[in-house]
């Protein structure tokens, strides 16, 4: 065999064996995309889960408050005490809501940074092997 064509396969086999090399980091790649989705999609269900439990004790408590509530006001006798009655009503309905409304905005950012923090490291993964490709 002449020294070109020795040059030549052994050009071929490099290419070949470089080729491999770069189906098995994207082959790598997709399964660590794959895997960081499943994690993400786990902790948003988790997440939501716990989100709906929330609003579920959030809703029975409510309905334990006014049916307490409509009792204070079936016992009022005069017109003064019925508007007490359901200004103190209105203020904790107001306070309640608010409450509640703050919570669930703090469950919601939590789960959001939780749910996309393996997509995060992910990515951020994927640009460091791009950018160290590139300076190679």
């Amino acid at each position: 065999m002449s020294k070109a064509n020795a040059n030549q396969s052994y050009s071929m086999d490099k290419y070949a064996e470089n080729c491999m090399k770069q189906m098995e980091d994207m082959m790598s790649m997709g399964k660590q995309s794959s895997d960081a989705w499943m994690k993400c999609s786990s902790v948003l269900a988790k997440g939501m889960e716990d989100m709906m439990k929330t609003c579920m004790s959030k809703a029975q408590v409510s309905s334990e408050k006014n049916a307490t509530a409509w009792k204070s006001l079936m016992a009022c006798k005069t017109i003064n005490e019925v508007a007490e009655a359901q200004s103190r009503l209105a203020q904790d309905c107001f306070e309640e809501a608010m409450s509640a409304s703050a919570q669930m905005s703090e469950m919601t950012v939590k789960v959001a940074m939780e749910c996309f923090e393996p997509i995060n490291k992910q990515m951020s993964e994927a640009m460091k092997r791009a950018q160290d490709s590139i300076a190679a």
